[in-house]
């Protein structure tokens, strides 16, 4: 039996390469959720939604509607955001709670609840919606940026007509 360290480095390196970029691509698709407030408590009142679509697009006749959760339990409802969302996509809309007089602070807010609703024409069947990414991020009046919420995958969350529904808690 011969020796070649060449070719033995080779492969290890070839082994070792499969095995991290394995681990990085597992490590994409069940990234976990970050959350939390930013720095010292503020109360928040604006609001960037940053989505990532991805290859089932959102329909121009479908909306996204969203609430923060709270430590409280209640939920507080922000402008809903309207497609369409090209497939494989980002797409970010800035958006204040559905009262533009509601604050809520930051240090109470615990994630956000998301819901597709669907408006088909009588032509169309229900949307479905392949979102690989979501993030929210929270600012005072000032524009102190306050919380921030994400989470990625790929999908992060299918929504289709049965299944509308989908919550980041962090």
């Amino acid at each position: 039996m011969s020796f070649r360290p060449a070719a033995v480095l080779k492969r290890a390196a070839l082994l070792l390469a499969t095995a991290v970029l394995a681990t990085g691509a597992v490590g994409v698709a069940a990234a976990p959720a970050s959350a939390g407030p930013i720095g010292s408590c503020k109360d928040l009142r604006s609001f960037v939604l940053d989505f990532r679509t991805g290859g089932d697009d959102l329909r121009y006749n479908s909306e996204v509607i969203i609430w923060l959760t709270t430590t409280s339990g209640s939920t507080l409802e922000l402008q809903h955001v309207w497609g369409p969302f090209g497939g494989n996509s980002s797409t970010s809309r800035t958006v204040t709670f559905q009262n533009p007089n509601w604050t809520v602070n930051s240090c109470t807010v615990t994630g956000a609840k998301l819901r597709l609703v669907s408006h088909p024409e009588w032509h169309q069947t229900a949307d479905n919606w392949n979102m690989d990414g979501f993030a929210l991020y929270g600012y005072s009046a000032t524009g102190a940026y306050g919380y921030h919420v994400s989470a990625v995958g790929a999908p992060v969350k299918r929504f289709t007509g049965s299944d509308p529904w989908w919550t980041v808690v962090g």
